[in-house]
């Protein structure tokens, strides 16, 4: 796995024996700027990650008990995945590393159990419930992730 994330590693290939230019050079102290936060969301993530799907899921069987009753435990497997790949990605400030490390897979295992409807509600219940129990700054960092999969999840539908 690559330690930096895409773009700056990008910014250093391109630099490839010379100095970065002020561009480069902005795209590391962005990611340093929002580090802490990053740090905050990820670890927020890791502690609480499992209690936000149980969450989602409860909601998600109000609607959908028997579904949730015979799938739930594969469908908290796979949202403890992405939230864990989210995590990464957010720790990361890298967007491109979770579109190739995890929407690929997602998409082709949800595709094969035709249940992108009710995962996409499922994932939206999870938007929620990191809204309701995560600091903003937490939310908003990873709410282009959660938005990414319900929209991938919904062009299947």
């Amino acid at each position: 796995m690559h330690t930096l994330n895409h773009t700056l590693e990008e910014k250093i290939l391109d630099a490839d024996g010379r100095y970065l230019d002020a561009q480069g050079l902005r795209s590391f102290e962005q990611y340093i700027q929002t580090y802490a936060t990053r740090l905050e969301t990820y670890q927020n993530l890791a502690s609480k990650s499992q209690a936000l799907i149980v969450q989602a899921l409860r909601k998600l069987a109000q609607s959908y008990p028997e579904l949730v009753q015979k799938h739930g435990q594969r469908c908290q497997y796979d949202m403890t995945e992405v939230v864990r790949y989210m995590a990464l990605s957010v720790l990361r400030d890298d967007e491109t590393f979770f579109k190739e490390q995890m929407m690929s897979w997602l998409d082709t295992i949800l595709l094969a159990h035709k249940k992108q409807v009710h995962c996409a509600t499922a994932y939206r219940h999870l938007l929620d419930a990191i809204n309701a129990n995560l600091p903003p700054s937490n939310s908003t960092l990873l709410r282009p992730y959660l938005d990414s999969v319900i929209s991938t999840l919904q062009s299947h539908a």
